[in-house]
């Protein structure tokens, strides 16, 4: 059974009030974004969670959905209330099904084999767009991976958070697919 994923694109006003709520000066907003994002990250990967990246998004999206109902009546370091909200969501994530492995380090080479085939197929499934996108994506890593982020955006004309949504729906997608054929070549067997 395949995991439903469910995303709420973050709207740019959301954004923008977000940022505005950290501080009122965009030089200084931008980076404490950054800092408070990048400490999230760290939280969620010392906890052994395999997608730290994509659950603190999603912490920053639920906070900049919020901002407009709490901006006036909170009072505090903002970055305590993204810690907050970040513990909902890694609890949220504790109860999800884990998503399927493409490949397991042990198992044979007919599986592994019969995964990349999957892959391939799914992966030629997708738009040229999506495929690009997804390929690029994850390229590179540590630092090299968030300067090719950012010109993936800046390519395709989006924001980095938009990339970032975009790239977990495609990844979901695929997933989805390599499961669905990956069970097909079982019952075949």
């Amino acid at each position: 059974m395949s995991q439903a994923v469910q995303l709420k694109t973050l709207q740019q006003a959301d954004f923008d009030r977000l940022l505005a709520w950290l501080d009122p000066n965009p030089e200084r907003a931008g980076e404490l974004y950054e800092s408070i994002r990048w400490r999230l990250i760290a939280v969620l990967a010392s906890r052994g969670c395999r997608l730290p990246e994509e659950l603190a998004d999603e912490t920053i999206d639920r906070v900049a959905r919020r901002v407009k109902d709490i901006r006036d009546s909170y009072v505090g370091n903002p970055a305590i209330y993204f810690l907050g909200v970040m513990n909902n969501v890694h609890h949220e994530y504790l109860k999800r099904p884990p998503l399927p492995q493409l490949v397991l380090a042990n198992e044979d080479t007919e599986v592994k084999e019969q995964t990349f085939l999957c892959l391939d197929n799914c992966l030629a499934k997708l738009s040229p767009h999506a495929r690009e996108i997804i390929e690029q994506y994850y390229a590179d890593e540590k630092r090299a991976k968030i300067n090719l982020r950012k010109r993936i955006a800046a390519r395709f004309g989006m924001k980095q958070s938009n990339l970032r949504l975009r790239a977990l729906r495609i990844r979901a997608k695929l997933q989805t697919c390599i499961q669905q054929c990956m069970e097909m070549s079982e019952a075949r067997l």
